[in-house]
């Protein structure tokens, strides 16, 4: 624990300077340019996105993006898992959905986003995005996990008369988890991707990718970059967010999240 302690501020001091030298290359380029409207300087977007931060609506708009994104991903993990139990205890079911999911996973996103205009309002077009790039990795990682259960471990549980709630404990659960931690981390970065893009193609009210497309419309090049800078972070947080929840169910578990 000492030694993480005495790193972390090594890290922080890393992690800083990094952003300096890009920051610096970034004032570089843009002086190399002279067109704010192509490349504006490090100082003009920071006001502007200092400008953002002190407005009341920044955060609603924030939030709901997120909600929109993150109700996807929740739907798309609990359909995806429970499609991939469904696969695993029966054969016609695997012979019906892993088409399907094989259709979906194969199907770009933007294609999606303007099939799903057609059927559902825009409103809800970043939800349904999201859930439908999340339930195919899920679906075959969780698949992947029921199938890596050790024929040995089947036997035993057989033998010694485990019901379904002790299978699902001791053998489905030990097994599972590493792939489901490993389809979570993927998802979310999909996920929230997805649901931007869907958001700027069907520009909802109270909306990040709105926010983004009024900026290319009306030639803010400022607030262009102040808004991607504002999807990074929130992206770069709830990973880490995410990853960290991961890693205390994985302890609890008895799985370590590295081992996806």
């Amino acid at each position: 624990m000492r030694s993480m302690g005495n790193k972390l501020p090594a890290r922080i001091l890393r992690g800083i300077l990094c952003l300096a030298f890009w920051i610096f290359v970034w004032q570089l380029l843009a002086l190399a340019v002279r067109r704010a409207l192509v490349l504006p300087t490090p100082l003009a977007v920071a006001k502007t996105l200092l400008a953002l931060l002190g407005e009341g609506e920044f955060y609603l708009v924030c939030l709901w993006s997120l909600g929109r994104i993150f109700a996807g991903l929740l739907i798309g993990l609990l359909a995806g898992v429970l499609l991939a139990a469904c696969c695993a205890a029966s054969r016609l079911a695997d012979a019906l959905v892993s088409p399907v999911i094989s259709v979906i996973k194969a199907t770009p996103i933007a294609s999606v986003i303007i099939l799903m205009l057609y059927v559902i309002g825009k409103s809800a077009v970043p939800m349904v995005a999201t859930l439908l790039m999340v339930i195919p990795i899920v679906f075959m990682n969780v698949r992947r996990g029921i199938g890596a259960v050790p024929e040995s471990m089947r036997e035993v549980a057989a033998v010694y008369g485990f019901g379904r709630g002790r299978r699902m404990r001791y053998l489905i659960l030990p097994s599972v988890l590493p792939y489901f931690a490993a389809a979570c981390r993927s998802a979310l970065g999909l996920a929230w991707k997805a649901g931007i893009a869907a958001e700027v193609i069907c520009t909802p009210a109270l909306s990040i990718g709105n926010a983004l497309h009024d900026a290319k419309i009306y030639l803010e090049s400022e607030a262009l970059y102040a808004w991607t800078i504002v999807v990074v972070l929130l992206s770069v947080l709830i990973e880490k967010g995410v990853v960290l929840l991961l890693s205390h169910l994985s302890e609890k578990g008895g799985v370590s999240v590295a081992e996806a």
